[in-house]
C-alpha cells in the first residue's frame, strides 16, 4: 500500500526532499495529507511531520505562508504547553524569545515594545531568568553581545559601570570584564581609544604581573604590544628560573686562582651568592677575625655563622676542611588565593555497583541542596611573599602569590567584601568546570492526575511515584525516587529514575542528557546521550551515544533498541525469540543534522564573503587614522568578526558532527551472556539476524558486513 502512495507522489512533481518526508510519514503511519502540498518545501513539511509524531495540533502552523523556521517555534511551543499562533507574523528570532520567556516564567513583551532586536531580546531574557538587573545599563545602540558582556558582569557581581557605555564595542567590554573577573587595574585600559587587541594585551601583562607601562601607549599596535609582553614575560621567567634554580655551584676556576695566591685560606662564594664556604689548610694559623677580614673582603656581610667558624678553626689542625661560613635567605613566594566551599563539591553521581554487576540507583545521591541565605563559599586572598638576601646583603623581592579569578556561575550573590559568596535563592547547587550553578528545586511528594501536570523553569525533585497521564517538563534535571507509570517526562538535562517505570506501551521519556533507571517497561526513551539501566523489556530506545544494561542479569527483551555508538547488556532477546531489533550508527537525526550544518555552514560563508569585500574596499579607500574614527568602518569590521566567528564555531560543530559519524563507522554490541535467535540488528545500512542463540559476543562492522566475534 505504501509504495502505491509513494508512486502516486511521485508523480506529483514532488522533489527529493519533499518525497522523503511523505515516505517517512507513511511509515510511521502519519496523516501525511496535512502536508502533502508542492507548495510546502520540504523543511515546512518536516516540521508538519514533527508535530504530528507528537500528536501535536498542526492546524496551529500547517499553514503554506508561515516558513519553516517560524513553524518550528509554534511546533516547539505546541509540545511545551505554550501558545505562539497570535503571534506568528513575527520573526522567528522573536518567536524564539517569546516561547523562551514563557518558559522562564519571564516578562519580554516591554522590551519588544521598546523595540529591542531578537539578538539583544536574548540576554535580557536570560538577565530576567537568572535575576540579574541590566536595565539601568541597557541603551538600545548596544548589540546583543554588548549586553552579554553587561549581563555577564551584573551576574558576577562585577562593577559593569567601568565598560557599560556606548563608546565601547562588545569586544573592548569583554576585556575589561575578563580584567574585573582576574583582579586586576583596568582602569589603565579601560579607554575607548584602545583597539580591543591592545586591551587584550594590556590586561594579559598585568594578570602576568608585568610593568606593562612599558608598552601600553597608544602608539604601539597590538601586535607590537604582543611581541613586548612577550619578551618582557621571558625575561621574568628567566630571572625567575635563575632564583629558584639557584644551587651551591662553586666558582671552580676563581677557586683554583685564589688557591694559588692563598693555600692556607680562602674563601668562595656560590653564583647566586647565597652561600660563602671558607675553606682550611691543615694548620693554616688563622683566627676568627682574620677569617671575618676575608669574607668582608669577599664582600659577604650577611648570614655570617660565628659558631661554625670557631668550630672549624679549632679542627684546623687536622685534615684540609671546607665549611659553609655564611648562608643567605632566599625569598619565599606568597600563598595563591583560594576559595573555601561551604557545600559538597564534586558529587561523584556514580551509583554503587552491585556484586552482580547492577547499579544501585536507590542508594544514590546526584545532588546538593541549599538555602536562599546561605554562605556557600569565601574566598582566602592570596597572601604577599617573604623578601630574602644574599650573603652580600643584596634585598631580594619575593614573588607575591596569584589571585584567583572571581567566581562565575549564576543563583548567587557576591558580598560588599568581594569574599563572601551568598545563595540568592534555594534550589540546587553544582560545582562544574569552575562555575557555580544553584538552580531552582521544585520538590513534590508524587504527581498524578488529581496533582496535575508539571512545568518547571529548574529541577524537578519527586520524593514518591508518577502516575499515569501525566506530564512533567524541566528545564534541568528530572530526579524521581518511586515508580513511573504512563507518563510523559521530558528534561532539558538528565533524568534518572530509582525505581523504574511500567509504561504500558505509554510512557515517553526524552532528554536532552541521560536516562538512567532501575528498569523500563513498556516505555519509549529518548536521550541526546546516553541510557542506562538494569532491565528492558518491550519499549523504544533511542540514545545519541549509547545504551548500557548492567548486571548479570541485565536484558533488553523485545521492542527496539537504537544507538550511536554502542549497546551492551548481558543479555538480549530471549529463549521464546521474541523479536528484538537493534540500529547501530548512523541514525536519521544525525543525517539530519548534518545537512542542517552544510546548509548553515554555506549561508555563514556567503555573508562573510560580503562582509569581508567590504572590509577590503574601506581599507583600500582611507588610510588607518581615518577610518579608525569612521562609523561605518568599526560596525563593517565588528560584523565581519562576528561573522567569522560564527563560521568558525559552525566549522567546528561540523568537525564534530564528522567525528561522531567516524565513531558510528565503529559501532559495536557487546554481549557477555547470550545473544538470543531472533534478535534483528541493523547498523549503517546493512542488516543481520541471529538464527541461533550465541555467548558472549560482540557484533560490530567487518569490511562490508556486520560481524560477530567472540569476546
Amino acid at each position: 500500500m505504501s509504495e502505491q502512495l509513494m508512486k502516486k507522489y511521485e508523480s506529483m512533481g514532488f522533489d527529493k526532499g519533499q518525497l522523503e518526508e511523505i515516505r517517512q510519514g507513511i511509515e510511521k503511519g502519519l496523516d501525511v495529507s496535512w502536508y502533502t502540498s508542492v507548495k510546502y518545501d520540504w523543511f515546512q513539511m518536516e516540521e508538519i511531520k514533527k508535530g504530528l509524531e507528537r500528536g501535536l495540533d498542526v492546524s496551529v502552523y500547517a499553514k503554506q505562508d508561515i516558513s519553516y523556521d517560524r513553524m518550528r517555534q509554534i511546533r516547539k511551543g505546541l509540545q511545551e504547553g505554550i501558545k505562539l499562533a497570535e503571534y506568528q507574523d513575527l520573526s522567528p528570532g522573536y518567536l524564539r524569545q517569546i516561547r523562551k520567556a514563557k518558559l522562564g516564567n519571564v516578562n519580554i513583551f516591554p522590551y519588544i515594545k521598546e523595540g529591542y532586536e531578537p539578538d539583544q531580546l536574548e540576554e535580557i531574557r536570560l538577565a530576567l531568568e537568572h535575576k540579574a538587573n541590566v536595565d539601568p545599563y541597557l541603551i538600545k545602540e548596544f548589540l546583543g553581545e554588548s549586553i552579554r558582556e553587561i549581563r555577564l558582569g551584573v551576574e558576577e557581581g562585577l562593577d559593569v559601570s567601568a565598560y557599560a557605555k556606548i563608546d565601547f564595542g562588545w569586544q573592548q567590554m569583554r576585556e575589561i570584564r575578563l580584567g574585573l573577573e582576574r583582579r586586576v587595574d583596568v582602569s589603565v585600559y579601560a579607554k575607548e581609544l584602545y583597539r580591543w587587541q591592545q586591551m587584550r594585551e594590556i590586561r594579559l601583562g598585568l594578570e602576568e604581573g608585568l610593568d606593562v607601562s612599558a608598552y601600553k601607549s597608544l602608539m604601539y599596535s597590538a601586535k607590537e604590544m604582543e611581541r613586548m609582553r612577550k619578551k618582557m614575560q621571558q625575561q621574568a621567567a628567566k630571572k625567575r628560573k635563575a632564583e629558584e634554580s639557584a644551587s651551591a655551584d662553586f666558582q671552580f676556576e676563581m677557586l683554583e686562582e685564589q688557591a694559588k695566591l692563598a693555600s692556607e685560606c680562602l674563601v668562595a662564594v656560590s653564583q647566586d651568592k647565597m652561600e660563602a664556604y671558607v675553606t682550611l689548610e691543615k694548620g693554616c694559623g688563622k683566627t676568627k677575625n682574620d677569617i671575618m677580614r676575608l669574607l668582608a673582603k669577599e664582600n659577604v656581610i650577611f648570614g655570617i655563622k660565628q659558631n661554625e667558624i670557631e668550630k672549624h678553626l679549632k679542627e684546623s689542625d687536622k685534615a684540609t676542611n671546607r665549611f659553609l661560613a655564611a648562608q643567605g635567605i632566599r625569598p619565599e613566594r606568597g600563598r595563591d588565593g583560594y576559595y573555601e566551599f561551604f557545600f559538597r563539591t564534586g558529587i561523584p553521581q556514580i551509583p554503587a555497583i552491585r556484586e552482580d554487576g547492577s547499579i544501585d540507583y536507590q542508594n544514590t545521591v546526584y545532588f546538593e541542596q541549599v538555602k536562599a541565605g546561605q554562605v556557600i563559599a569565601v574566598y582566602h586572598e592570596a597572601q604577599p611573599g617573604i623578601g630574602g638576601r644574599t650573603v652580600e646583603g643584596t634585598e631580594l623581592f619575593a614573588q607575591g602569590g596569584h589571585e584567583k579569578q572571581l567566581l562565575k556561575g549564576r543563583g548567587f550573590l557576591l558580598s560588599q567584601d568581594k569574599k563572601t559568596y551568598v545563595a540568592r535563592e534555594s534550589g540546587k547547587i553544582e560545582l562544574k568546570d569552575g562555575r557555580i550553578t544553584i538552580e531552582p528545586l521544585l520538590v513534590v511528594d508524587e504527581v498524578t492526575i488529581s496533582t496535575g501536570n508539571l512545568r518547571f523553569n529548574g529541577s524537578i525533585w519527586v520524593r514518591g511515584n508518577v502516575g499515569s497521564g501525566v506530564v512533567i517538563q524541566t528545564k534541568d534535571d528530572l530526579i524521581i525516587e518511586g515508580n513511573v507509570e504512563a507518563a510523559h517526562l521530558q528534561s532539558g538535562k538528565n533524568i534518572v529514575i530509582k525505581n523504574g517505570v511500567s509504561g504500558g506501551g505509554l510512557a515517553m521519556i526524552e532528554s536532552a542528557g541521560d536516562i538512567h533507571g532501575k528498569f523500563f517497561e513498556g516505555a519509549t526513551l529518548t536521550a541526546n546521550e546516553g541510557i542506562y539501566a538494569n532491565y528492558v523489556m518491550n519499549s523504544n530506545l533511542i540514545a545519541g551515544k549509547e545504551i548500557v544494561i548492567s548486571g548479570t542479569k541485565g536484558a533488553i527483551i523485545g521492542g527496539n533498541a537504537a544507538a550511536v555508538n554502542k549497546i551492551e547488556a548481558h543479555h538480549i532477546g530471549n529463549r521464546a525469540g521474541l523479536l528484538t531489533n537493534i540500529s547501530l550508527g548512523i541514525s536519521q537525526a544525525m543525517i539530519q543534522k548534518e545537512e542542517e550544518a552544510e546548509i548553515k555552514l554555506k549561508k555563514f560563508q556567503s555573508e562573510l564573503a560580503i562582509f569581508e569585500e567590504a572590509y577590503k574596499k574601506l581599507q583600500k579607500q582611507y588610510p588607518p587614522e581615518i577610518r579608525n574614527e569612521m562609523d561605518i568602518y568599526l560596525k563593517v569590521e565588528q560584523a565581519t568578526y562576528i561573522k567569522r566567528k560564527q563560521m568558525e564555531q559552525q566549522m567546528e560543530r561540523t568537525k564534530e558532527l564528522e567525528e561522531k559519524r567516524n565513531k558510528a563507522d565503529e559501532a559495536k554490541m557487546i554481549v557477555r551472556g547470550t545473544l538470543n535467535a531472533g534478535t534483528a540488528v541493523q547498523m549503517n545500512g546493512m542488516h543481520w539476524s541471529a538464527a541461533n542463540s550465541v555467548k558472549n559476543v560482540t557484533v560490530r562492522r567487518s569490511f562490508k558486513e556486520i560481524g560477530v566475534f567472540r569476546n
